[in-house]
């Protein structure tokens, strides 16, 4: 009771912070242009960008139809929320790994947790998505509640649960698979517990997730705004989901990329352990060579394969997919914290020095968490970032009357799109995307959308698009640009008035 109770006091601790600090609306901040088009798509039902996010996606839906409040703060709202339960999933988890070897006192076994809890809250990582309305979080959710059931469910349901959440886990965020590689220490008891009739309840355990992803085909069939991919058939839906549109972002191995990357990576691990956070999980790395040698591998195996994956992904969020294996190193690190602990009693030669020690240990880890919250508190402070929003309304209210709007980029479309699809303002502007007019569904999607501007579909590329609507758009709607582009710079004259270019008619 005492530890579940513990456990929900460190949740509602992280979400009070979270919510003290999380954006009030749609951000920029922290990797955070994906905003616009997931609060977007939430309200809408729509299909966000690969790979298509149905479970999250309808979580959020549920999160906008709260009466009176702003659809992005809701939707961030409930990053907060999945957040902090996150973090307080995991401090259980932590209470119950480190104190089951006999002789842990409780009262260190409630530090090392709070210490490995706080560490993975108040760090970069976590924090930076819970105050934003970004998958992430329940990602870190997801994979907090697997680890609790790896470690601490019945061995009969065990695997049954494993396979509930793993689906639920591949229908919010793909790289859930990536766990697979990493259970190769338990294949030899894998094939000993095989049978037809438990791979069939492993299959239906398995089939809310598998049936999350109907939503898209579904829902892409209605035409919502977004509707990425226009997934609304299986040929199209495999593309949308295995995320084949960015297939470029994946490099080949070579000396130069891995300079680029490392750093970052490196950083990841440095700016949320910290350096005694670092130190006590390779002590309790050791300590698992020791006790627990295949959960040990697989999670060496779990983190090998993630820091591959982001490696070799050159996109600038994608050391956002370590989040489970930051969880796992904060767990060594609580063992780890554990063995420092007693290791430091033992040093003392009589009664009171071995309690003044033990003060010590505690007080040590007691502190280890405050020193990222009191850092990281003004750099993730969002409460009062408006910036993304204040943008798109500047540009929609200083768009012409029933004007197109050519943006360029994630930030300036997604936020478009939030605005105008999203809240409804402005119905008589039209949007499109540059860089998405290269996209046959996007064209598609268009044409279905505003019918003034059906010659994109008889358009090839990007390029073509752009020329056709010059030519057959901006002869009788007003045409505005929220970037400088010098190719249409060539093909027309454009008139500067900040936020936009707009067409100059002959």
């Amino acid at each position: 009771m005492v530890p579940s109770l513990a456990s929900i006091g460190m949740a509602l601790f992280t979400l009070a912070i979270y919510t003290r600090t999380m954006a009030p609306t749609i951000t920029w901040r922290n990797a955070g242009a994906d905003s616009g088009d997931f609060v977007t798509a939430a309200i809408n039902l729509g299909v966000p960008h690969p790979t298509g996010y149905p479970l999250y996606t309808m979580i959020a839906h549920v999160a906008t139809i709260w009466p009176g409040a702003e659809p992005a703060r809701c939707v961030t709202f409930l990053s907060a929320i999945a957040g902090a339960v996150a973090v307080g999933i995991f401090f259980w988890t932590v209470y119950r790994w480190v104190t089951a070897p006999e002789g842990v006192p409780q009262v260190l076994g409630f530090a090392a947790a709070w210490a490995s809890s706080g560490l993975v809250a108040f760090g970069e990582l976590l924090w930076s998505q819970a105050t934003i309305a970004e998958v992430y979080s329940l990602h870190a959710l997801l994979c907090s509640l697997w680890l609790a059931i790896a470690l601490h469910a019945p061995e009969r349901r065990r695997p049954y649960l494993l396979a509930l959440v793993f689906g639920l886990g591949m229908a919010n965020h793909v790289t859930f698979v990536l766990l697979l590689p990493a259970l190769w220490p338990y294949l030899p008891a894998l094939r000993r517990w095989w049978s037809p009739k438990r791979l069939f309840a492993l299959g239906l355990c398995l089939l809310p997730g598998v049936l999350a992803y109907l939503y898209i085909p579904i829902r892409a069939a209605a035409q919502p705004v977004p509707n990425w991919g226009r997934a609304d058939d299986l040929h199209r839906l495999i593309r949308l989901v295995t995320g084949y549109i960015y297939r470029a972002y994946i490099r080949r191995p070579r000396l130069a990329l891995l300079q680029q990357r490392f750093p970052p990576w490196a950083g990841t691990w440095t700016h949320n352990l910290g350096p005694v956070g670092l130190i006590l999980a390779l002590l309790g790395l050791g300590r698992g060579m020791e006790r627990q040698r295949r959960f040990l591998l697989a999670g060496i195996t779990h983190a090998i394969v993630l820091s591959a994956y982001v490696l070799l992904y050159g996109t600038v969020d994608a050391y956002l997919y370590l989040l489970p294996a930051l969880l796992i190193c904060a767990l060594w690190a609580a063992r780890g914290a554990v063995v420092a602990a007693r290791t430091l009693q033992s040093w003392g030669e009589s009664m009171r020095r071995e309690t003044l020690a033990a003060a010590a240990g505690l007080l040590a880890l007691i502190a280890l968490p405050l020193a990222p919250l009191g850092a990281n508190f003004p750099r993730m402070d969002l409460h009062a970032d408006h910036e993304a929003a204040a943008y798109a309304r500047s540009v929609l209210e200083a768009a012409r009357e029933n004007a197109l709007v050519i943006s360029g980029g994630d930030e300036q479309t997604f936020s478009l799109w939030y605005l105008r699809y999203g809240l409804r303002e402005r119905p008589d502007v039209m949007l499109a995307d540059q860089g998405l007019l290269a996209f046959a569904w996007y064209r598609e999607n268009l044409a279905a959308r505003h019918p003034e501007l059906s010659a994109v579909v008889r358009s090839s590329d990007a390029r073509h698009a752009l020329r056709l609507l010059l030519q057959e758009v901006g002869a009788t709607y007003p045409i505005h640009l929220t970037y400088s582009d010098p190719y249409l710079s060539r093909l027309a004259t454009w008139e500067h008035e900040p936020p936009l270019y707009t067409l100059v008619r002959d």
